[in-house]
């Protein structure tokens, strides 16, 4: 009976745990802050030290137009498109449905 309910908790564990992780790119523009390290374009006329915070696009087309608009505060700071990629977890279904493959979802 043991084994039977072990088994049984692994394969729940097992499914919850089912997915297939899958790389997300996004471009953002970093910019040459004098006395900063990093920064990042966070509208047309403004920045910030904080990546996260930085204006995101979901192709470098967005990012370039975005570039194109800036003020010239901005402009004047060396703008650079950059590629970022952030994990997502999709389900098995939603993965064949799309045609993705990846590896197996980290809990």
């Amino acid at each position: 009976m043991r084994t039977m309910l072990f088994t049984a908790l692994s394969l729940l564990a097992s499914y919850s745990l089912a997915g297939v992780e899958i790389r997300q790119p996004y471009w953002y523009v970093e910019l040459s802050c004098e006395g900063n390290p990093q920064c990042f374009a966070a509208s047309n006329g403004s920045y910030t030290y904080n990546q996260s915070a930085a204006r995101r696009f979901d192709d470098a087309n967005k990012a370039q137009r975005f570039v194109d608009s800036f003020t010239s505060s901005i402009s004047g700071k060396s703008p650079r498109i950059v590629q970022g990629a952030d994990s997502k977890c999709l389900s098995d279904e939603e993965a064949r449905r799309l045609n993705l493959s990846g590896n197996p979802c980290q809990p």
